[in-house]
């Protein structure tokens, strides 16, 4: 194994000696891949809607599009307004002017819906009218106490366009699903060719398209504040663009205070511009490409891989920090630019190789993730990682060879003392008390295993929000006062044409409608639900006088066919939300609660029994963004698992390889464990689930943390190989590498905790526990692995040194 890494590092010496040489050929082929990919990113978007978790071919998303397909979107754009004074004549002239504006300036509109235009349905002579609640804004008392004695009659308002006290009403904006066809396709279909499939992700509305609509409400509305109403807006589309808008302006901080970061230390630690501007530079060029990679491959900015720009800062500047470590102290002893950056090369190459291999294996573990957005992480984290080794190795020594760097002053003692007596100090202790080191840091670990178990799975993305930011705000309280926010989708498929116009089957329909609402679990139990037979009862009331005894699905099929007529030659298309085309399949919308998407399993769970046991003789489909939510934690829990094995094996067979004995290499595996246990302990103590951001920061952290190991075990090789005792290799590796290893995981726990000040809180977390784990695993490595190598090693002190 020797031999190999001898190789190694002589083909990392060769390509610095060859890009030495061609500087300025190495120079400009870099500058054109670098250009080329950078060109890439002015297609990159940014997508934080529910179906990015999804792969095109998940189940759980085909359901949802075709019902997408045929009724449009189950999600709604929700305006609540809470006015002074009550339903007044003067809120109700506000709320048909804010009506009536929306509808001329919201594009993408599929539908409005307020007490504006709520439906009502009376006869007329022979004739059924269906109307809308108020065309005109009532001009007396009278017509105002017409008009809200209306809204009695009609269930449907209840929760939904009305608060149950009426202190609360609600426009409710409905976008449309799929994107208007150009004009040009219109033609397609007389081509003698059928024109091709659109990919779903294309075929409905973005997520910048529901960013253009929530601006253009939110400024409509802003036109209205100061009327003595309290605007809410809420609704999934709003969390979305909210989410958006808060990943876009952390992006915008984070990314910048990490360069300021980075500069600050890597100023501490070199002192000179060269060895601030080159690793800038190098971290910088790899991100624009790896930006470019993902504009390229259409993979969107996700909730996910919002934190990829941050950590390839942080990331990609250790491989540089470790070779201009070396390369400067060479520098000053030997005054020769290429011998040294040669020499550094191969002495830091490998290592430098093994790190970025181990990091980018990490990461390349979410590529089998069942998260679509997480499985893109996997794969283009990792590219990101190569490509910031690949500009370290060919771009760094150009960079060197093109301009002039000053040797510097031979200083007589190039560590600090206070260093000095640090290192010494942690060699004679772990070294000389390897078993006592060992055994506290087992009582630590069991603590936090035992922390660990308390650990919980969530997904909420509404508690990402600060507690009193305005969407958090208005969900809550329409949440509280309504009862939900969010979609749950039935489909009741009759299997038969024309299956709707069973009076037994709307009857069972109004029946589950009245019985979900009934329903709890959890917590959690539905607002409101609502069905074509809603629909028939209103038609079939109005056909018999206004009766309210009347209001009741029709006995017989007939009569259904015949209301159902009726209704819709009275101009109202509301029956395209209730049924398909041939009246098929029928659709049940139920409102509930916005939770944490663990919950809702048990919930789902009883409704499906009750729909089971409500309609046994048909195909019932359940679909919309609770199902979505549910499927979503399924997923977050699969993956992470998935995630934690395929990196732990990928990594201990790389740690094996680089290391050359089997036992050597696994026992260096468990100070990289011990990080990940005392991060899940953490959570514990500090309450915080696992959820979609938490759960990547195993992997990520399992391929960071092995960096500092990889090194150590580098150098602790050649100086055991030259000295043969434990402690004076230990003593030896701590002076030669383990400065580099505290100033690179300074600037990766640094880079981390810069989250902590991000808008979201699912950002905070991941930076605070990611940075913590940085920490512990420096911890870990200076006093964990001598303890473990000197247990190993100890026989090899007294008998013939046997390298590694």
């Amino acid at each position: 194994m020797t031999t190999v890494h001898k190789k190694f590092e002589n083909w990392f010496s060769r390509l610095a000696a060859l890009v030495y040489r061609r500087k300025y050929t190495s120079l400009l082929l870099i500058l054109l891949m670098t250009a080329a990919l950078a060109g890439q990113m002015t297609k990159l978007t940014i997508d934080t809607r529910d179906e990015s978790f999804f792969a095109a071919d998940d189940p759980a998303l085909i359901a949802y599009n075709n019902f997408r397909d045929t009724f449009g979107q189950d999600d709604m754009f929700i305006i609540s307004m809470r006015p002074t004074h009550g339903l007044t004549r003067d809120f109700l002239a506000t709320l048909s002017e804010l009506h009536h504006e929306l509808e001329t300036k919201v594009p993408y509109l599929d539908d409005i819906t307020s007490l504006v235009n709520g439906r009502i349905v009376y006869g007329k002579g022979d004739t059924l009218v269906v109307d809308e609640l108020m065309p005109q804004p009532p001009q007396t008392e009278e017509e105002l106490s017409q008009m809200l004695s209306q809204i009695d009659r009609y269930p449907l308002y209840d929760k939904l366009l009305v608060s149950s006290d009426r202190s609360m009403t609600s426009i409710l904006i409905k976008a449309q699903a799929v994107k208007p066809v150009a004009e040009k396709d219109l033609l397609s279909g007389f081509d003698d060719e059928a024109p091709p499939q659109i990919p779903a992700e294309h075929r409905y509305l973005s997520n910048e398209e529901s960013i253009e609509i929530a601006g253009a409400i939110n400024k409509v509305v802003a036109g209205f504040q100061g009327r003595g109403i309290d605007f809410h807006m809420t609704g999934t589309p709003f969390v979305v663009a909210e989410l958006t808008s808060g990943i876009a302006d952390d992006l915008r901080t984070m990314v910048p205070l990490s360069f300021l970061l980075i500069v600050l230390f890597l100023a501490a630690l070199f002192r000179r511009i060269s060895g601030v501007l080159y690793p800038l530079l190098i971290v910088f060029l790899s991100l624009i490409t790896t930006m470019g990679i993902m504009g390229l491959c259409g993979i969107p900015i996700t909730t996910v891989i919002q934190i990829l720009p941050s950590f390839l800062v942080v990331v990609g500047i250790g491989d540089s920090v470790h070779i201009l470590t070396i390369f400067y102290r060479l520098y000053r002893k030997t005054n020769d630019k290429e011998q040294a950056i040669v020499e550094a090369m191969g002495y830091a190459g490998l290592p430098v190789l093994m790190t970025s291999v181990t990091t980018a294996c990490g990461l390349l573990s979410f590529a089998w993730a069942d998260l679509d957005n997480v499985a893109h992480l996997g794969l283009v984290a990792p590219a990101g990682v190569m490509l910031a080794l690949l500009y370290t190795v060919v771009l760094l020594p150009a960079l060197i060879a093109i301009f002039p760097i000053r040797p510097g002053k031979a200083a007589a003692a190039e560590r600090l003392p206070l260093a000095d007596r640090l290192f010494t100090w942690i060699a004679a202790v772990t070294t000389r008390r390897p078993l006592l080191v060992s055994l506290l840091a087992a009582i630590i670990v069991s603590v936090a295993l035992w922390s660990a178990l308390s650990v919980k799975f969530a997904h909420n993305a509404l508690t990402w929000f600060p507690q009193g930011s305005p969407i958090r705000v208005a969900t809550e309280l329409l949440d509280r006062v309504n009862g939900g926010t969010v979609m749950l989708e039935v489909l009741v498929d009759s299997g038969r044409e024309n299956g709707l116009h069973d009076p037994d089957l709307l009857r069972r329909m109004s029946e589950a409608e009245e019985a979900i609402p009934t329903i709890e679990a959890q917590g959690i139990r539905a607002a409101k639900a609502w069905s074509l037979a809603d629909v028939l009862k209103e038609t079939n009331r109005a056909l018999h006088e206004g009766r309210d005894e009347a209001y009741a699905v029709p006995v017989s099929r007939e009569l259904i066919a015949q209301e159902l007529i009726l209704f819709e030659s009275g101009g109202s298309d509301d029956l395209d939300d209730f049924a398909d085309s041939s009246y098929q399949t029928g659709r049940l919308s139920i409102l509930a609660p916005w939770k944490d998407a663990v919950l809702y399993k048990d919930y789902i769970d009883l409704v499906s029994t009750y729909l089971a046991r409500q309609f046994p003789g048909e195909k019932v489909t359940l679909t919309g963004h609770i199902v979505l939510f549910m499927q979503i934690i399924k997923n977050v829990i699969t993956s992470m698992a998935k995630s934690y094995v395929i990196a732990l094996v990928m990594i201990s067979l790389l740690m094996v390889l680089l290391v050359g004995r089997v036992r050597i290499g696994l026992l260096s595996m468990i100070p990289n464990v011990v990080p990940i246990i005392f991060i899940l302990g953490l959570m514990g103590m500090l309450n915080i689930p696992l959820d979609l951001s938490t759960m990547l920061i195993g992997s990520i952290v399992l391929g960071l943390v092995v960096d500092d190991t990889i090194h150590f075990l580098h150098h602790f090789r050649r100086a055991f190989e030259e000295s043969g005792d434990v402690e004076t290799a230990v003593r030896e590796t701590m002076f030669t590498t383990g400065r580099a290893m505290v100033i690179t995981s300074l600037v990766l726990c640094g880079g981390f905790f810069i989250y902590t000040a991000a808008y979201l809180a699912s950002s905070v977390r991941y930076g605070l526990l990611t940075g913590c784990a940085v920490i512990f695993a420096l911890v870990a490595d200076f006093f964990l692995v001598p303890a473990l190598l000197s247990l190993v090693y100890k026989k090899d002190t007294i008998r013939r040194v046997r390298p590694i």
